[in-house]
Order: structure tokens, then sequence, then C-alpha cells
């Protein structure tokens, strides 16, 4: 199945994301930009300059892989994009951690922990999680399943999809947000007693990877969390709404242009996934924002 570039909304800037004091009573963004750079066997690592140190970032890597994947589809450097999209794939089966304390019926799961500390809302000690890491790995491994046939990848990806549910507050990827299941929100950062941050794109993102590889699969578990986590969006979307601009999460940060922009795009392909109107809606709402936007904030 081909990577369409519109739904590849490149995000390796996104867990380089840290908030900082401002010297006011609200923080202030600023980007603290991860490197990254392919290790010997092409899987990406990132370099935070000294801030940090080289890590695997499983969101970086796995990014890497889509990026590898669509340099093989148009037959760029065929054979080293083929060869570094299945390391890639190969990484992510190796480094996905079994774990089987989060679920009622004892079945196992399987998620990418991230194992350094990071500046996200202050500082996060690991381990620690990301629903978007979780979501576009498991796309990652269903292409790879598409391109060998070989089971591994797809066994990989069963397991990485049964975390999403896991709730939070045991260790896992969501947050329950009806009394009876129904909705659902992935959290972008998600680690037992760290804040809640609701960032929106990246549930949204990581419900058009989990579309996507539903599409791929038939995997009943991903359309009940993509149903989930839809159900939130037709609730709580007037939340992100400012009147004049979006915001990245509940916790009071507007969007920066950058996000604001893949917003857009992301609401309207869930439009076009769900034929739900509040997706065009709020598409809609936020692109007549950035019309209005003053020259001199572009």
């Amino acid at each position: 199945m081909p990577v369409k570039s519109k739904y590849l909304f490149i995000v390796i800037f996104l867990q380089a994301l840290v908030l900082v004091s401002s010297g006011t009573s609200r923080p202030s963004f600023f980007y603290l930009l991860a490197d990254p750079e392919p290790d010997e066997n092409g899987v990406m690592i990132s370099n935070y300059h000294g801030v940090q140190r080289k890590a695997y970032n499983p969101l970086i890597s796995a990014n890497g892989g889509l990026l590898y994947y669509r340099d093989l589809e148009n037959s760029v450097d065929t054979e080293k994009s083929k060869e570094y999209f299945i390391n890639t794939a190969d990484w992510l089966v190796e480094n996905s951690i079994n774990k089987t304390d989060g679920l009622k019926s004892g079945e196992e799961y399987a998620v990418w922990e991230y194992d350094f500390p990071w500046r996200f809302y202050g500082w996060v000690e690991p381990p620690y999680y990301s629903s978007l890491a979780q979501a576009e790995s498991i796309y990652v491994l269903a292409l790879a399943f598409d391109l060998t046939n070989d089971e591994k990848y797809l066994q990989t990806a069963n397991k990485a999809m049964k975390a999403f549910f896991v709730d939070y507050d045991s260790g896992g990827l969501a947050t329950i947000e009806a009394p009876d299941g129904s909705s659902i929100f992935m959290q972008i950062l998600a680690k037992p007693g760290f804040v809640k941050t609701y960032v929106l794109n990246g549930h949204t993102q990581a419900l058009i990877f989990l579309w996507r590889y539903y599409e791929m699969t038939n995997d009943i578990n991903a359309k009940v969390i993509f149903d989930k986590g839809v159900n939130y969006l037709k609730e709580n979307l007037w939340k992100y709404d400012t009147g004049t601009w979006s915001s990245y999460d509940l916790l009071e940060n507007l969007s920066t242009l950058e996000y604001h922009k893949a917003e857009i795009s992301q609401l309207e392909e869930l439009y076009d996934i769900t034929g739900e109107n509040i997706f065009k809606v709020y598409a809609d709402k936020f692109e007549k924002y950035l019309k209005l936007m003053p020259l001199d904030k572009e």
C-alpha cells in the first residue's frame, strides 16, 4: 500500500518540543531540534547536541522508516531504501517491550519505551511512552509485513495495538474520557502520574496512522480505538478553538503556525475518512483563522 504524502505530516520536531519558563505565569515554546542521523544500519538516531545525548527516539526512528519507504516507492536508491526500511522495521520489532500487567485479561501487549529523560512540560524521567510513536511504529510494521510477508512484523504490530486498551493510569497510552469507555484520548506523552497534556495534533495524527493500519490489516482492535478517538473529538474539538486560532493542548498553549497548518490537514483527512461534518467545520474555521492572520505573523 503506498504511503501518500498527504498522510505523512513529518513530525520530527514534535518530540523536540519543550516548555520553558518565560518569566511569566505561562510557559512559552521554543524548539530544541533533534538532529536525526542514520546509524550503521540506517535506523534514525537523534543527536540532541549535548542537551541530552544521542538516543533512539521511537517516533523519529519510525518516521525515518516511512521516509525510506517513500523513497522505495519513488524508486530513489531502491536497494538501499529497502534495506534501511527493513532495518528500521527490525529495530522496532527488537526494541518493542512485552508487558502483561495492564490488561485485565492478562494478554501480552507491546510498547516502545523512551529511555532518556526529556523536558516535556518540565522534566519527565524514563520510562515513558507516546501514543503517536506507538501508532506510527505500528503502521511501519504493517508496511513491512506487506512488503515481505514476514509474520513477525504483523505479530508485533498486533501486540502493540493492544497497548491502546491499557489505561493511562495503569501505564497505558490513552486516557478514558467517558464512563462507558466509548471515548478516549491518545496522549503524546504517557506516564502514570505525569500531567495529561491533551495535545491535539498528536491525537489526530495517531488516529490517521491507526486508520491506515486498519485498512491494511482489518485488525478490529484498530477500528475500535479509532472510533473511540473520533468520539472524543466530536465532543471536545470546541475546546481547541480560541475563536482566532487553534490550541496546541488543553494547558492554554496556542499552536505554532506549523502545527496550526498541520491540524487543518489532519482534520481534513479525518473528514475524508469518516464523513463526520464536524471535522470539516473545524478545518474550515482554522483555515479561516490562517487567512486572517496578520502578515507580520507569517
